[in-house]
This record gives C-alpha cells, structure tokens and sequence, in this order.
C-alpha cells in the first residue's frame, strides 16, 4: 500500500478546506466549516470536544484530519494554530489578544475595542456593488420578510423595527411557531426575504429560505462566510465577522450591516421617509413610540 502523502504546513489549512469543501461528505464539511470560523481557537480543544461541536464523532475527525495529510489530529491542530500565528492579521490577533486579559483590567475598554476589531474585519467581507444591489432590491421589494432564530432574532428585531418606523410593509420571523408559518403564507415574487444565521444556522431558517425562493422571492443572506449554509442558499449575500471567544458573541457586525441598509433606503428616499415618520409623530396617541 503507497504510503499517505504527509502534508508539509504552509499556512493556507483554511484556504484548502474552503477550496475543497464541495468535496467532502457531510459530517466533514461541519468540521470543515467550524475549523474555517474557529481557527484561533480550535487548537485547544480535543477531538471529543471538536466532535460535539460539529456533531459528528471524534473517529470521524481523526479520519478527517488523516484524509487531509495529518498523521492525526494532533497535527492538524498544531497546524491550524501556526496558521493563525502565521496569518492572522492585525485585527483577528488583536480580538483574541482583547479577551485574555483578567476580568479586572480593563475590561470595559477591551470590549469596546474588540468591537472595533470586528467592524474592521466585517468590512474586509463585503463589497461596496454588492450591498447597493441589496439595498435598491429591497427598496423596489413590495414587502421584506426578515426571518433569524436565536441570537439573529435581536437583528431581526432591530431591522423590523426601524423599516417599520420608514413605513416599509416587514414580516418578521423569530421564532418556528405555527404563527410564523402563518405570516409566510403571502409571501410571493414580489416580496424579497432578508435571512440571519450564524454558526450552525437553524433548520427552520433553511427551510424558510427554500420556500421562499420555491414561491419566486429573492433572498438575502447575512452570515459568516461563503460557506455558510445561509449563504448557499441565498441569492445574494452580505458578511459579518463574529467573535466566538466569549461567552456572549459580539453581534456588532451584524446590527452594524442591519443599520448600514435601514440607513441607505432612507438616504435614498428621504422625504418619503420622514413624511410617514412625521405622519405617525401626530397621531393622537400616548405614546412614547417616537
């Protein structure tokens, strides 16, 4: 039997499995992917630990890692971590330096500048034609649906409200309840679905996408990476960086991207905007709403 050709390091583990990632099987592209948005941090975590995280099994990811030219997972993670060493730039270092400082040190201000870090890389992911072409498909979209779970719900939130505030007709979806199925029931061709997953994203949330695009709606997908499996089934995408060293992940490049389109549709249409707004500031009601 030849023997396995040994992979030598060459700083480009990420490079290669985003490259060859429509090649492996399922359970390896769930490695795959958490390796591409977790490399600082996945050198510290064993086999089993990785294995829970992808839901595969750690032989699964010792086969994996085998399968790419390691002698075993050790390598594979030692790897990955001269990697991050090697091409982590000024920004992804400083996030992982940011959070490794005592509680007491600081930390307010580390948080802040981490934040800052973060903004820094979700612009690195995105090109300006990209976003006006999302912006002026939604502004011509006769309704916007904007569906997230989980964390992304708190964007979706933040998106809805203020395109609501504009007098943009939004159905938000946050949650699998019979009532959410419900408020897709009009959603058509004329509609445009706006879709918030990170990570791993919910089953629900995919299905919501398929069944947009089977009802003639385009969709928009704001996650991590390319790879994501949002943005696989998105028509168009936008891409936000999010620390996962913490225990509550930074969701700044997320809401930055969602202020980022409520504030291009009402540069793009001002008056409109604000005579609505004005419309709903007299109404006879007490509230405090506006």
């Amino acid at each position: 039997m030849a023997a396995r050709k040994r992979r030598k390091p060459d700083g480009h583990l990420a490079r290669d499995l985003q490259e060859n990632f429509e090649s492996f099987s399922k359970s390896r592209k769930s490695i795959a992917r958490y390796l591409i948005d977790h490399l600082a941090e996945a050198p510290v975590l064993s086999a089993q630990e990785l294995a829970r995280r992808t839901s595969t099994t750690s032989s699964t990811v010792v086969r994996f890692a085998q399968h790419l030219g390691f002698s075993g997972f050790t390598e594979m993670m030692k790897a990955a971590w001269d990697e991050h060493r090697l091409t982590a730039g000024k920004s992804s270092a400083g996030i992982e330096g940011q959070l490794r400082f005592p509680v007491d040190d600081d930390f307010s201000g580390r948080a802040v500048r981490t934040d800052m870090l973060i903004l820094e890389e979700t612009i690195k992911r995105n090109r300006a034609d990209d976003f006006l072409d999302i912006v002026e498909l939604l502004e011509k979209a006769e309704a916007v649906y904007a569906a997230g779970l989980y964390e992304a719900a708190m964007v979706v939130d933040y998106l809805g409200y203020y395109l609501t505030v504009m007098g943009v007709p939004v159905v938000a979806i946050t949650s699998s309840s019979e009532e959410s199925v419900a408020r897709l029931a009009e959603l058509d061709d004329k509609a445009v679905l706006v879709a918030i997953g990170f990570g791993t994203a919910h089953q629900f949330l995919l299905r919501v996408i398929r069944a947009a695009r089977g009802m003639g709606a385009e969709t928009v997908g704001i996650s991590e990476n390319q790879i994501s499996e949002v943005a696989k089934l998105t028509d168009r995408n936008l891409f936000c960086y999010r620390d996962s060293t913490s225990f509550a992940p930074s969701l700044v490049g997320a809401f930055s991207i969602a202020n980022a389109i409520i504030s291009a549709l009402y540069a793009r249409n001002r008056r409109a905007y604000d005579a609505h707004i004005s419309r709903l500031r007299n109404l006879p009601l007490t509230s405090d709403w506006l």
